[in-house]
């Protein structure tokens, strides 16, 4: 059975790429690969239901992606490593210190995040009530993402409300690198108060009726704390303790559990299906979903007229960019249609493959996995050299990988990579992270002159 085989073929590239990387689950690669290994594991325990007997197309695709991925991340790997040490002789680890923030600084963060959530909820309340909405914001926030999702209309909050909506929502990476790195490094003093503004950011994940930014931040929590694990052990391999992969297992469990119920705080309607079955067609049905396109057996089929040149895979980034490509309305109903298989609902996301695949053909889809391995091991290297060898700073490439290892961890689910890192929220995004990179740098520098100071005057 080729769905069995593809399996077993990605949990061999899985135990190659542990060995390789000593362990490190938050390498691009191993990110990349886990999330199809889930996919494929959801779908065959699906396997009657959506007769989940993938093609030899798909199984291809997948493998020689999956292949070129770990090649080209292992080839980048290498050559930042030639570039930056040579023959020189390792240079020491910098041990991390502590990253002292005034109160007055948690206290702003805290206020100004409860003032963006009042504000962006009376704005989301407001414009979708020509949409039928009726003053709740459970109603409303569900509604914008409808509209959004699944018509040709277009509607959003603007101005002050989008800035801060915006702004909380980066600003919650650096709560994160804050209140993770002192939690995880055993030498540095715990910061709480970090914990509790990230804790604040999280209902703004939601506002506008998506998950996507709140899955992103939990994979960069992910990848936050594996990589700090990893520095708190002088950057040896790390072996996971039982303890250890308990606690993820119910993170994971209880993460899962909570996925329905959110919709319907977030007033998306769910129908009576179990809570495994609707997380499956969110997991397993995209490369099920893949299978009908390769093979041309999709139902409904595809329905799309001319195109311009990567027209779907820059579809978000066209969009994002009004100025330079014009007004630009997309209509995924038809460019992805739901699909169906025996009366089930198995959704309308295809994997990272089917837009590539869909503008540029095979050979194109692999030159754009090619492309996005290069990009996130890249950005990855440079995290472990900041963290390694840097300041004891807030790295820009910390923020970026936050979003990029979600990018790759999802990309069994559909083309996040593409529409997450090429708009304009991300520049936006990374604006932001820079201006607030230099506040705590110039806080911390002034916060610890005053303190020297204090202490002269005691002496």
């Amino acid at each position: 059975m080729i769905s069995v085989a593809l399996l077993f073929t990605l949990l061999f590239l899985l135990v190659l790429l542990l060995l390789m990387y000593r362990g490190d689950f938050a390498e691009p690669s191993v990110l990349f690969v886990l999330g199809f290994i889930l996919s494929t594991f959801n779908g065959l325990t699906n396997y009657q239901a959506w007769n989940f007997n993938l093609s030899l197309q798909t199984y291809v695709v997948v493998v020689i992606g999956a292949l070129l991925f770990l090649v080209t991340s292992y080839a980048v790997k290498s050559s930042f490593h030639a570039v930056m040490f040579g023959r020189k002789r390792p240079r020491e680890y910098k041990k991390p210190c502590n990253i002292t923030l005034p109160l007055w600084v948690y206290i702003a963060g805290l206020l100004f995040t409860c003032l963006s959530l009042l504000i962006v909820s009376r704005h989301v309340i407001a414009v979708t009530l020509p949409y039928g909405g009726n003053g709740s914001l459970s109603q409303a926030i569900g509604l914008y993402d409808k509209v959004n999702k699944f018509s040709t209309k277009s509607v959003g909050i603007s101005g002050l409300a989008s800035l801060m909506c915006l702004s909380v929502n980066a600003m919650a990476y650096v709560w994160l690198f804050l209140a993770m790195r002192s939690f995880v490094i055993q030498t540095l003093k715990k910061d709480y108060l970090a914990l509790v503004n990230v804790l604040a950011t999280v209902p703004m994940t939601l506002m506008l009726g998506g998950r996507n930014t709140l899955i992103q931040l939990g994979v960069a929590i992910f990848t936050y704390w594996l990589l700090f694990r990893r520095q708190n052990n002088n950057w040896k391999s790390t072996r996971l303790r039982f303890r250890t992969v308990a606690w993820c297992i119910v993170a994971i469990a209880i993460s899962l559990i909570s996925f329905k119920p959110l919709l319907s705080l977030m007033g998306r309607k769910t129908d009576a299906t179990s809570t495994y079955e609707y997380l499956s067609i969110y997991i397993g049905a995209s490369l099920k979903n893949l299978d009908a396109f390769l093979t041309n057996s999709m139902n409904p089929a595809l329905a799309v007229g001319p195109t311009q040149w990567g027209d779907m895979t820059l579809a978000s980034t066209r969009a994002s960019f009004p100025q330079l490509f014009g007004k630009t309305t997309i209509d995924w109903m038809r460019w992805q249609p739901f699909q169906r298989y025996n009366g089930e609902e198995l959704g309308n996301v295809f994997t990272t493959y089917y837009a590539f695949i869909f503008d540029w053909g095979f050979i194109g889809a692999m030159v754009a996995i090619v492309l996005i391995a290069a990009l996130s091991q890249l950005c990855y290297e440079n995290v472990v050299y900041a963290l390694q060898y840097g300041t004891s700073g807030v790295p820009l490439s910390m923020m970026l990988y936050g979003a990029i290892g979600y990018c790759c961890a999802f990309s069994f689910f559909s083309n996040r990579w593409f529409s997450t890192m090429f708009n304009q929220i991300m520049l936006k995004d990374i604006v932001i992270w820079i201006a607030l990179i230099v506040f705590i740098k110039k806080v911390c520098n002034q916060n610890f002159g005053t303190k020297k100071a204090k202490r002269l005057g005691r002496e």
